[in-house]
């Protein structure tokens, strides 16, 4: 996966230069992510896929100012969850919307890391099961800080409340992590 450094680079050839191979990388580095946050509000692939490409057609539009964004992984993150409310009010989905029913299978997806590959696939797949018995706002949140990374602060930006609402989540997470598998480990 490409470091910080490698991401400002194509940022650079993309704003300085039109570099339209670092942009495709770009896409291609932010799809996933972006693609299951706007699915998870949308729940249709193709509008997901469109509601992606829009905001990346933002970005190539305004390109010349790319660099005045401090942090474009919060940037995208936001334009996606902003598309997909308007689409979501513009298709009178708005009003059905629950935290409840959003749909986090794949808000962000499970990667094999170094330390996953230590670890048992028995004690991932309880780790998995513990994940998914998280409450639904409790699951996004843990998602987006533990898989996609994301900053406490730029989640609360994300989502509209505060880094201690973000941290009391990642405690419940925690917790009730912790809780299922030890109850696992004892089996």
């Amino acid at each position: 996966m490409p470091g910080n450094l490698q991401i400002q680079y194509w940022i650079e050839r993309v704003s300085l230069f039109d570099d339209q191979a670092a942009y495709e990388r770009l896409f291609d580095h932010f799809y996933n992510g972006l693609f299951n946050l706007a699915y998870s509000f949308v729940k249709d692939e193709q509008v997901s896929e469109e509601i992606v490409s829009n905001a990346f057609m933002a970005i190539w539009r305004q390109r010349d100012r790319l660099l005045q964004i401090n942090n474009l992984k919060l940037y995208l993150y936001v334009a996606v969850k902003n598309l997909s409310i308007r689409h979501c009010s513009q298709q009178k989905m708005l009003d059905e919307f629950d935290w409840n029913n959003l749909q986090l299978s794949a808000v962000a997806d499970t990667s094999a890391t170094p330390e996953d590959l230590l670890i048992s696939k028995e004690i991932l797949g309880q780790l998995q099961k513990a994940v998914d018995g998280l409450p639904p706002k409790c699951k996004l949140i843990f998602k987006l800080v533990r898989e996609d990374g994301l900053k406490y602060k730029e989640i609360a930006q994300l989502l509209d409340i505060s880094v201690k609402t973000v941290e009391a989540q990642m405690t419940i997470a925690g917790k009730r992590i912790t809780q299922s598998l030890q109850l696992a480990l004892k089996k």
